[in-house]
């Protein structure tokens, strides 16, 4: 199942297929993407195919791969198993979800998250003389 802010967006079934989709939400100020597998009985399902593994995530069509290591995983385990997987696996093939939390305007949340910016840098500035100089180097006049 998939939310934002607890509002489900999408269901499907883990069954060794590949699943994507795309979907609108409004969104908060600050919002949570949640992809959650549930329904598993560890005591009598032992069904190696009943598994999720996240491969990628786009938001607003910009790849997130770069930045993948900020999903997190909660994983319900059972009581025996005290252990768990790594916070940052991909792979639920237990009850629990990922999580990925963003904020709105989710362009400027991108934008902040790659580090872009339209801020000039030192050296960049372009004044009439500068483009003088050029014009008469490159003799443009």
């Amino acid at each position: 199942m998939i939310k934002i802010n607890e509002a489900v967006v999408a269901r499907f079934e883990a069954d060794c297929t590949e699943w994507a989709d795309e979907f609108d939400m409004v969104l908060n100020s600050v919002n949570t993407l949640k992809i959650e597998h549930f329904g598993k009985n560890y005591l009598t399902d032992h069904t190696p195919d009943k598994f999720f593994e996240l491969q990628k995530v786009f938001i607003n069509e910009v790849d997130l791969k770069h930045h993948v290591y900020l999903v997190k995983q909660t994983a319900f385990l059972p009581p025996w198993d005290s252990v768990g997987p790594p916070d940052h696996s991909f792979y639920l093939g237990h009850n629990g979800f990922l999580s990925l939390e963003f904020t709105s305007p989710v362009n400027q949340w991108i934008q902040r998250l790659f580090n872009i910016d339209n801020k000039t840098m030192h050296g960049q500035q372009t004044t009439v003389e500068v483009l003088e100089q050029v014009k008469n180097y490159f003799e443009l006049n």
